[in-house]
């Protein structure tokens, strides 16, 4: 069976690829990269399963959920939250309702990345189990010494500034931002990358930083970290402070808190149970497919099954769309909608639809007219076309509507 390696193609966050790089290590091979945030669009070269180990947070996108029925997938450390980038849907959860719902359903126990997502999907009757995150599994190179340095990752000035006020240490300044035209790299530069950031935090007496995917990698790699926490990131960071050191910004800041950068407490080490089991769960997943060979009738993907899928999706993402568009619409004329964060969120989805424009994806803001299509004409569409299962991007024109301007003042009042 080929083996798929799921990635963010056109990610501006190193984290993304950390866990990437977490996950390759379990792999006997990279037969395919799967976009993690296009999912739904992933096809092979030839119809057959891709085993696929799927963690991270799904999605920025969710009307790109679920995936692919190409990829075979193990569901671990993953995480599921309301917010979408497009849709800002703050009590609803559209790719954990209908199609997408039965997908998880099929593919129970669900595998975890923080107790948010457990109650989640439990509220939506999934069964599930904690996993903890896949780069917990990281293991620490060999030969890297400690220096006397700490790393500051995408800290504030100010906290930059009170760490060099509070140790005679080299404080280095690092970010996980990479540049916008970082899909430009191969994937082994990328991968090179990873490793010579993890080597730099191995290295450290100390890092200090807001994000969860420096924090977990340095805990696996044996470096002391604090974790500066904010309420609002509970959702992700809340099971992890009983094993790292962690405080509210504000407290580092002023004082409140002061930490000895050569000694920072050491927690609870219970993380390297998720550990194992997320390492053996992962190394079986491989280990059952690897030299596994289905036959005819269970690996091969019909096209007419696939049609089926994709005629179900679209019917259940124009339902999606449309609701959310109403509830969009009702919020902003009642006045719930904050002016200023409203004229946010409307560039913001601008920027997406032209985005998705060039990608030759399906546009919602058509959805309200022309995207009510009957079945029979779907299935016709798919039946006249010479290869009617061609997914990056080209779910046709029946499900990839292109968007006008005149729809996109419609949709939203622009």
């Amino acid at each position: 069976m080929k083996f798929g390696l799921l990635y963010e193609y056109d990610t501006r966050n190193i984290g993304d690829d950390v866990q990437s790089y977490a996950t390759r290590r379990f792999l006997p091979r990279v037969d395919y990269l799967v976009d993690r945030n296009h999912i739904d669009e992933f096809m092979p070269e030839k119809e057959e399963k891709v085993a696929t180990i799927m963690n991270g947070w799904f999605l920025q996108y969710t009307l790109n959920w679920p995936p692919s029925p190409y990829i075979k997938p193990l569901l671990v450390s993953m995480h599921f939250t309301y917010k979408d980038w497009f849709w800002d849907t703050t009590d609803r959860a559209y790719h954990l309702q209908g199609y997408g719902l039965e997908y998880l359903k099929q593919k129970e126990p669900i595998g975890c990345r923080d107790s948010h997502t457990m109650k989640l999907l439990n509220e939506k009757g999934v069964k599930t189990e904690y996993t903890g995150c896949m780069t917990l599994t990281l293991e620490p190179f060999e030969g890297i010494e400690k220096q006397d340095y700490i790393c500051a990752v995408d800290v504030s000035e100010e906290v930059v500034n009170r760490i060099r006020e509070t140790t005679d240490m080299e404080v280095k300044v690092v970010t996980h931002i990479v540049p916008e035209d970082y899909y430009k790299l191969s994937w082994e530069e990328r991968m090179k990358n990873v490793e010579e950031l993890l080597k730099l935090y191995q290295g450290a007496r100390a890092v200090i930083s807001y994000r969860l995917h420096c924090a977990l990698p340095c805990l696996a790699l044996g470096t002391p970290t604090i974790l500066l926490n904010e309420e609002y990131r509970n959702d992700r960071f809340g099971d992890y402070t009983k094993y790292i050191e962690s405080c509210d910004e504000r407290d580092f800041v002023s004082g409140k808190v002061k930490y000895d950068y050569r000694n920072i407490p050491v927690h609870s080490d219970e993380w390297k149970e998720l550990r194992e089991n997320l390492i053996k769960r992962c190394q079986k997943f491989v280990e059952e497919n690897e030299d596994k060979s289905e036959d005819v009738a269970e690996s091969m993907i019909k096209i007419k099954d696939y049609s089926k899928y994709v005629i179900s999706k679209s019917n259940w993402l124009k339902e999606a769309t449309l609701e959310s568009y109403q509830r969009f619409q009702s919020e902003k004329e009642s006045g719930a909608v904050n002016k200023r964060l409203l004229e946010k969120q409307i560039d913001e989805k601008a920027v997406l639809i032209e985005e998705k424009e060039k990608r030759g994806l399906f546009c919602a803001a058509c959805m309200s007219e022309k995207g009510k299509r009957k079945e029979k004409n779907q299935e016709k569409s798919l039946k006249n076309r010479k290869n009617p299962v061609i997914l990056s991007g080209n779910i046709e024109k029946w499900y990839i509507l292109k968007m006008e301007n005149t729809c996109k003042k419609k949709l939203f009042g622009v």
